[in-house]
């Protein structure tokens, strides 16, 4: 049997930062569709369809959309974009990619999995981070995943078409879409909120050209968010608070991608660990920045080589 809900359209979800109109809205949407309320999310809801497929449906873009028009359009508008835009994204896609090559984009994640009946998105793993990048067909109200056979029809290789929807991207990627959110780290944050907000970070030599010395340290906590710290002295005490900011940030993500950091120079990612636990932060940086960390800091290298030293023996 399914679990009744209180009458609180935000039930379980604490402080609610959507007025109660938007989200009685909301449910008006679901219950029309015939959709159901799994549980909340805070900033997204898990939802389960009529044919009982399960997704999240992030509320932030849903309600600017919404505040757009008027609030007694507010159930036809949501329920129009739950049918576009959260339809199945491999579903009936275009057949030649030459044709829509100005709608192509990208996207950051886990690997996807294909299902059994359809064909297999194209991948590119990047590095060695378990994360992988997409080529998505981007219309206004919905997307297609571009599969694998469909860059073999088109007789280019996959990474042709991913440099394309890297130009696409650039071209609606505003020169200071990073805004600064911490001065002393330097910390910056893309937060458009177009679902491409994590794939700009393969624009950073265009978005952050004075970090091309020694790269930069980024969070992909969700979709929706990227935050990017350029290496310098200064700004390595910060890690701690960046690895703290990524792992809360991933947990409520509608979108999650990874609760990791990683250091990315010249197109080369790496996994740079770092653990909070008691107040305590236990930094394991990747042998390729030991270079760096001696040229921005060479105490901190000399403290990390003292503390491999083996105790003498008595």
């Amino acid at each position: 049997m399914t679990p009744r809900h209180r009458s609180n359209p935000g039930a379980g979800a604490g402080q609610s930062r959507y007025p109660g109109t938007f989200l009685l809205a909301f449910r008006e949407a679901l219950g029309g569709l015939d959709w159901q309320i799994k549980r909340w999310l805070g900033d997204a809801v898990e939802v389960v369809d009529k044919e009982g497929r399960e997704q999240v449906i992030g509320l932030e873009n849903l309600y600017r959309r919404a505040k757009q028009a008027e609030r007694v359009d507010w159930p036809e508008l949501i329920a129009d974009f739950l049918q576009t835009s959260q339809s199945a994204p491999i579903d009936n896609p275009p057949e030649d990619l030459a044709t829509v090559a100005d709608k192509l984009l990208c996207r950051l994640g886990p690997p996807m999995s294909t299902r059994s009946e359809g064909p297999a998105v194209w991948q590119k793993e990047i590095d060695d981070t378990g994360l992988v990048i997409c080529l998505v067909i981007d219309f206004p109200k919905s997307m297609f995943y571009v599969t694998t056979k469909m860059v073999e029809d088109s007789g280019k290789p996959g990474e042709d078409w991913l440099a394309q929807a890297l130009v696409n991207l650039q071209q609606q990627t505003p020169a200071d879409t990073l805004t600064m959110v911490h001065e002393e780290s330097g910390v910056r944050r893309s937060g458009m909120g177009d679902a491409y907000d994590t794939s700009r970070v393969l624009l950073l030599d265009n978005l952050v050209p004075d970090a091309k010395e020694y790269g930069c340290l980024v969070a992909l906590p969700g979709r929706d968010e990227l935050l990017v710290m350029p290496v310098t002295a200064a700004s390595l005490q910060y890690l701690p608070m960046l690895k703290v900011i990524a792992e809360k940030s991933h947990k409520s993500a509608p979108y999650p991608i990874s609760d990791q950091l990683f250091w990315i120079r010249d197109g080369k990612w790496y996994v740079f660990a770092v653990e909070v636990r008691n107040d305590q932060a236990h930094v394991q940086p990747p042998e390729e920045f030991l270079p760096v960390l001696h040229e921005l800091v060479p105490e901190a290298l000399q403290r990390r080589e003292n503390d491999q030293e083996p105790e003498p023996e008595a």
